[in-house]
């Protein structure tokens, strides 16, 4: 009782008044949450369309997603929008449930299990690039739709093998559809599906195609008989529960294989995207890239057997990161009231965690607009802050699926930096538009030239 009342004498965080800033939020929540943390702090509350505690301090980051992550639940419309398309997926489910899901899908993501999928990164690339060789030099590409459709490629066939090709580009249209704001009208409409609006109407028929697309690789699977470890279908299927002996439902093998479909495509595709425009843009560093990867590989694909050879390009990979995030925030509900930064902070809250803000943290980072690999050197990393950086998330619900990311971002980028040039083209204009991943609003249209 005392406790509660400590809590009760303590102040609300600040924040702007009422409404303030609806304008800047829907314009770019992650730029505006950065200015409202310069602004007022590392705990700000925001009254818009919803309250929201944003929470920028990297010790109270790292309360609410390691030290008491059970009393940070996933319960706000983000997720609940989100459950409406990926089910109870391990990124939306919670509990009990979701410690057992995530117990059984841990082998599937060792680094050893992982390293295996090289072959399938390099020749998903290779494919691509031999469209490239093919394109006029004043020819443009959309670099974004590129890396989207060969991340889809990559992640579809490691999970489901050569079975989804013929279906690849419906699956890829429907996740793009599932992939927007989840805060927009559009969006929230989804918790309503019985309403008989036109976005619902759209929505439902989208997933009910690719429900059944995803029943019949399963069925087809099953009908075949699981056949070992080729690919992760092979793996959920195969996989026991070490106490009852049961397997997944169909329900749960659906949920999961549409969460690693959209989680696994969209965000890497993206984070290579935006590796490459940013290389673009600062030819001192893509040339001593370029150099190492020449050095050590003299041409051929790297592999996850030689990345250590490869520093520079981890560290190109983690600055990237650091600036465009793919996802950009993380959303938590507190079950019970906080404390927070010598703020109380009310039980069931809307937290965000700007993962953009802390990543331009000037605490924490100098000079944070800069695009800097040599901040990811060996020692300057010793004395930062563990939970300032946070491209996959951290704690007990860290993305599962981050060795496979970080794998393949290298991977592709060392096939494509050894033999094209990807050049901007500067009449066309690059702005990020925070939807469920940090994309380009216009898309990043480039040329490639063969080096």
């Amino acid at each position: 009782m005392m406790q509660n009342n400590k809590k009760a004498e303590l102040p609300l965080p600040p924040g702007p008044p009422l409404w303030a800033g609806i304008q800047d939020y829907w314009r770019g929540p992650p730029q505006y949450f950065e200015k409202l943390t310069q602004t007022y702090g590392n705990v700000v509350r925001w009254r818009g369309m919803f309250t929201l505690y944003i929470i920028n301090n990297p010790d109270d980051v790292r309360q609410i997603l390691t030290q008491d992550y059970p009393r940070f639940i996933k319960n706000t419309i983000d997720y609940r929008v989100l459950a409406q398309s990926l089910g109870q997926g391990l990124v939306t489910s919670e509990g009990a449930f979701w410690q057992q899901q995530r117990k059984l899908m841990q082998p599937m993501f060792t680094n050893r299990t992982v390293n295996g999928f090289d072959t399938i990164i390099n020749a998903m690339t290779a494919q691509m690039l031999q469209r490239w060789k093919q394109r006029s030099p004043n020819e443009t590409v959309q670099l974004d739709r590129e890396m989207g459709h060969v991340a889809f490629q990559i992640v579809s066939r490691a999970l489901l093998g050569a079975d989804i090709d013929q279906y690849s580009q419906q699956i890829v249209e429907i996740l793009k559809i599932i992939n927007t704001n989840p805060q927009t009208l559009r969006a929230m409409l989804t918790l309503l599906p019985w309403l008989p609006v036109p976005s619902n109407r759209h929505f439902l028929c989208m997933k009910k195609q690719l429900d059944q697309i995803v029943h019949e690789l399963i069925a087809r699977r099953r009908k075949q008989g699981v056949v070992g470890d080729n690919d992760m279908l092979d793996r959920l299927l195969a996989v026991r529960d070490a106490k009852t002996g049961e397997g997944m439902s169909e329900t749960q093998l659906r949920d999961e294989i549409v969460t690693l479909l959209l989680a696994g495509h969209e965000t890497t595709g993206t984070a290579i995207a935006w590796t490459l425009y940013l290389l673009s843009q600062h030819p001192q560093v893509e040339a001593q890239l370029v150099a190492e990867l020449n050095s050590v590989l003299c041409g051929a694909p790297a592999t996850s057997s030689n990345l250590a050879q490869l520093p520079y390009l981890k560290q190109v990979m983690q600055e990237s990161l650091r600036l465009y995030p793919p996802i950009w925030a993380i959303a938590r509900q507190n079950t019970e009231s906080i404390v927070l930064g010598g703020y109380c902070i009310p039980a069931k809250s809307y937290l965000v965690i700007p993962i953009y803000s802390l990543h331009r943290h000037r605490d924490h980072w100098s000079d944070p607009e800069k695009f800097d690999p040599d901040r990811f050197a060996p020692q300057p990393e010793v004395s930062r802050h563990s939970y300032c950086y946070l491209p996959f998330s951290a704690g007990p619900r860290t993305c599962i699926g981050a060795n496979m990311a970080m794998l393949e971002i290298q991977l592709v980028l060392a096939q494509v930096l050894q033999r094209f040039r990807v050049i901007p083209v500067a009449e066309h204009p690059v702005e990020p538009v925070a939807e469920i991943t940090f994309k380009p609003r216009y898309g990043l249209v480039v040329r490639v030239n063969a080096r």
